[in-house]
């Protein structure tokens, strides 16, 4: 009778394990020799699966826009190519991980930076990027699952893309290029040309301090764009700071206020277009996730086909 129990009991720790085992994938090693590009911290308990690097100067293709493919040719909306050494990793992420987690992650660590960003299926088709792109069966899935986010990061430039699979696993891939010589991927060419085409655009290397203020640096990205920007002479554009935190909404709207003005005030240059601050703090969130950004939109373009 004891050892009836006993296996009995056996049994049943077996199916219980087989059935967490079926139904989640533990965190495993990293692939031997791997290492994270860049020392950029991974998604918590994510391993990697895919890696290799080149430190080799040749040419490469760093995207920053759409992927789109016209009968047998990929056409990408914005790229350059440049000489540079390249790092890839490819990470599995813990099963059940929501794609706007990972991707909130990410935007944390380098969304300051950013050149060009999109999701779902306004990325183009997930084939093209995983096949055609990074050239990786396994980053294929639904286009409606994707994120893509291109950027500036300690002077390298750096993709991230990250897939939500059929089968429901995550993987987030990045690459990192050090460029031999600097080239002219900047924020500002791709920012005035989505504020003239779209209406809006996100400036890209700017960090808002959650108080409103903005740190020098962040002032001197801006009165450097300032210039650029008098091809809008004449026109109204807003400068919309949007801020996060935990504090009240109506303290953060006032930050928020701060941000946008002190903006305004480094844009402002005679001659140029009227910039009027606009403080949206955290009442108009992106999909991707919420992180302090600033804006500028041009009202008239926004119903324009």
């Amino acid at each position: 009778m004891q050892r009836d129990r006993i296996i009995n009991g056996l049994i049943a720790t077996v199916l219980t394990a087989g059935v967490a085992t079926a139904g989640q994938a533990w965190p495993q090693s990293d692939i031997t020799g791997s290492t994270d590009p860049l020392n950029i911290a991974r998604f918590p308990h994510a391993w990697i699966v895919e890696y290799d690097s080149d430190d080799e100067y040749l040419t490469r293709e760093f995207a920053y826009g759409r992927v789109d493919k016209t009968r047998r040719d990929i056409r990408i909306e914005k790229d350059v190519r440049a000489s540079a050494t390249i790092e890839r990793a490819t990470y599995r992420i813990p099963s059940g991980t929501p794609v706007a987690e990972v991707v909130d992650h990410y935007l944390k660590l380098l969304g300051a930076g950013e050149l060009f960003s999109c999701s779902g299926r306004d990325c183009g088709r997930s084939n093209d990027w995983a096949n055609h792109i990074f050239k990786k069966a396994i980053l294929y899935g639904p286009d409606g699952n994707q994120f893509y986010l291109a950027a500036e990061y300690e002077e390298h430039l750096v993709a991230l893309y990250v897939i939500e699979r059929g089968n429901k696993r995550v993987y987030a891939h990045l690459e990192a290029l050090d460029l031999e010589t600097n080239v002219a991927v900047t924020s500002n060419s791709v920012l005035i040309e989505d504020l003239a085409g779209d209406g809006f655009s996100v400036i890209g290397g700017l960090d808002p301090l959650g108080d409103g203020n903005l740190p020098e640096t962040s002032r001197a990205t801006l009165r450097g764009l300032a210039e650029e920007l008098n091809i809008f002479s004449g026109q109204t554009v807003y400068v919309v700071c949007h801020l996060y935190s935990s504090a009240e909404t109506s303290a953060v709207i006032e930050a928020s206020r701060r941000c946008s003005e002190q903006a305004v005030a480094a844009l402002t240059l005679d001659g140029g277009p009227l910039f009027v601050p606009f403080a949206a703090g955290p009442l108009l969130p992106r999909a991707t996730g919420a992180r302090s950004r600033i804006e500028l939109v041009l009202p008239h373009r926004l119903d324009h086909d």
